[in-house]
C-alpha cells in the first residue's frame, strides 16, 4: 500500500500539523513577550541614566559640561527646538514630537534608524539650567540614546533558536508520530490479515479481540458479523442440501417408472397407471420449488406486497370454509373461539397463504376424532390469531428448529404425509414481510398451539 495514502501517514501528518501549529504560536507568543521585555529593560536603562545626566551635568551659559564619562548619543534642544549641542554619533530623524513633549515638562520614548540600518532607541525630557538671582531658569530638552543591538543580537539568537528547536521537535515528532500510529493501527493490520484469510469456505475463524477501546469494538463488531455470516452459509448450505434430497426421491420415482414403463410393452392401464404416478411426483416437485422460490423472493426483498386494510375475522371464517372438507374428510372438527374485529394493513393473498399454512400443519398432525379451534384477540397493540390443535405435539427439543427448512421433527413431522416441510418456514417469511411474528407452543400428545401476531392497522405506518 503507498505509504502517503494510508492512515498512518495522514494521522502523522494531522499530528505534526497540530504540533507546528503550537509551536508557531507559542514561539511567536515568546518572542513578543522577550521583545517587550528587552525594550522595557532599555527604557529603564535610559530613566537612570537620565536622571544621572540631569544631575550631573553644568551648564555655563553657552555649552554643557558633563560631571561624568558619557558613553551614549546625548543632544540638547533650546526653547526653540534647535540642537544647541550633541555628544556622540549624529542621527538623522524627525525628533520634533519628542522635543515638544520635553519642552513642555514630559518624557517620551522614540526609535530611530540610523545611517547602515541600525536602530537607536531615545529618551527625551525637560532639563533646566542656569538660574540664580534675577535669573529666571532656562528651560531644555534632554535627549539620550542607546543603541538597540543588544536587542536586535538576542531576538536573532532566539528566532535562531527556535526555528532549530522546532525543526528538531518536528523531527522527533514525526518519527514519534510514525511509530506511534503504527502502534496504535497495528491491530487494525491484524484485522485484515485475518479477514483476508477468512473466505466462504472457512468462516469458523474470529478476530481476536485483545483491548477495549474503539478497535476492540470493531474487532468486536466484525466477529459478530462473520458469526452471522457463518450462520447464513450454514443455512445457506442445509437448505440446498435438504432441497436437494427432497426433489431426489420424486426424481429417482419418476427414473425407476419410466425405466420400467419403457422396457416391455406394458397394457393402457399400466401406462396409465405409470403416468399417473410420474404426474403425482412431478406436482410435489412443482409444489416444493414453487415455495422455494417464494422464500428466495422473502429473503431477497424482491417479494411485492399489495397492501391494503384487512378485516382478519372474515378473512379467518372464510379460510374455516375452504378447508372444512378437508377437515370433514379426516373426521376432524373445527371451532371458531372468540374473534374480535380487528383491522390490519397486509397483503391478502400473503396472509391466506399464512393462515393457510398453519391450518394445514394443524390438520396434518391432528388424529381422526381430534378438534381445532382458530381464534382471534388483541395484545400489545397488535392483532392476534392463535390456532390450537388437539394433535400429536412437537417435543420441545424440536421447538427451536420448526421454522426451519425442510425441517421435520421424528413424530411431528414425517415426508410420508405429503409435506414439504416448508410450510412454517413460509408462514413465519409472511408474518415478517408485515413487520408481525410466529410463536409455537406444544406439548407431545396434547397438541400444538399457533399464534400469529400483526400490527394493526392504526398503529403501522406505511
Amino acid at each position: 500500500m503507498n505509504f502517503l495514502r494510508s492512515i498512518k501517514f495522514r494521522l502523522t501528518l494531522w499530528f505534526l500539523a497540530a504540533i507546528l501549529l503550537m509551536l508557531a504560536v507559542f514561539g511567536t507568543f515568546s518572542y513578543y513577550l522577550l521583545k517587550r521585555s528587552l525594550v522595557r529593560n532599555l527604557n529603564d536603562s535610559l530613566r537612570d541614566r537620565f536622571i544621572e545626566l540631569a544631575s550631573s551635568t553644568r551648564f555655563d551659559g553657552e555649552r554643557f559640561f558633563f560631571n561624568a564619562t558619557v558613553g551614549e548619543l546625548v543632544m540638547f534642544y533650546d526653547a526653540d527646538g534647535a540642537l544647541k549641542q550633541t555628544l556622540g554619533p549624529a542621527i538623522q530623524a524627525d525628533l520634533g514630537r519628542i522635543i515638544e513633549l520635553a519642552l513642555v515638562g514630559d518624557k517620551a520614548f522614540q526609535t530611530v534608524k540610523r545611517a547602515g540600518g541600525s536602530a537607536m532607541r531615545l529618551l527625551a525630557g525637560p532639563y533646566n539650567a542656569g538660574g540664580g538671582g534675577d535669573r529666571p531658569q532656562k528651560r531644555f530638552a534632554l535627549v539620550i540614546g542607546r543603541s538597540t543591538n543588544d536587542i536586535v543580537s538576542v531576538l536573532a539568537i532566539f528566532r535562531m533558536v527556535s526555528l532549530n528547536s522546532s525543526f528538531l521537535v518536528l523531527l522527533l515528532a514525526g518519527a514519534g508520530g510514525i511509530f506511534l500510529a503504527g502502534r496504535t493501527l497495528k491491530p487494525v493490520d491484524q484485522i485484515a490479515e485475518t479477514a483476508r484469510g477468512i473466505g466462504e469456505s472457512d468462516l469458523s475463524r474470529r478476530i481476536d479481540v485483545l483491548t477495549d477501546d474503539e478497535l476492540g469494538r470493531l474487532a468486536a463488531t466484525l466477529n459478530g458479523m462473520i458469526g452471522r455470516l457463518e450462520e447464513a452459509f450454514k443455512k445457506e448450505r442445509q437448505f440446498v442440501a435438504d432441497a436437494s434430497h427432497e426433489l431426489r426421491t420424486p426424481l429417482a420415482i419418476i427414473q425407476a417408472e419410466s425405466s420400467l414403463a419403457l422396457e416391455k410393452t406394458r397394457t393402457q392401464d399400466e401406462y396409465r397407471r405409470s403416468l399417473e404416478l410420474v404426474s403425482q411426483e412431478i406436482d410435489f416437485m412443482s409444489e416444493v420449488v414453487g415455495k422455494m422460490l417464494l422464500l428466495a423472493r422473502s429473503d431477497s426483498g424482491a417479494e411485492t406486497l399489495d397492501f391494503e386494510d384487512i378485516k382478519l375475522k372474515p378473512l379467518l371464517m372464510e379460510l374455516a370454509q375452504d378447508v372444512d372438507l378437508l377437515v370433514q374428510d379426516k373426521g376432524l372438527k373445527l371451532e371458531l373461539g372468540p374473534m374480535e374485529e380487528l383491522k390490519v394493513r397486509g397483503d391478502r393473498v400473503k396472509l391466506k397463504q399464512l393462515f393457510l399454512n398453519v391450518l394445514d400443519n394443524a390438520v396434518r398432525y391432528t388424529p381422526p376424532g381430534g378438534t381445532i379451534t382458530a381464534a382471534l384477540g388483541r395484545r400489545d397493540g397488535r392483532a392476534v390469531a392463535s390456532i390450537a390443535d388437539t394433535g400429536i405435539g412437537i417435543p420441545a427439543e424440536h421447538l427451536p428448529f420448526v421454522f426451519d427448512r425442510f425441517y421435520r421433527a421424528d413424530k411431528a413431522r414425517t415426508a410420508s404425509d405429503g409435506g414439504t416441510g416448508l410450510g412454517l418456514s413460509i408462514a413465519l417469511s409472511v408474518a415478517k414481510m408485515h413487520g408481525g411474528a410466529i410463536e409455537v407452543e406444544s406439548e407431545p400428545g396434547k397438541g400444538t398451539t399457533v399464534r400469529v401476531a400483526l400490527p394493526l392497522a392504526a398503529t403501522r405506518q406505511f
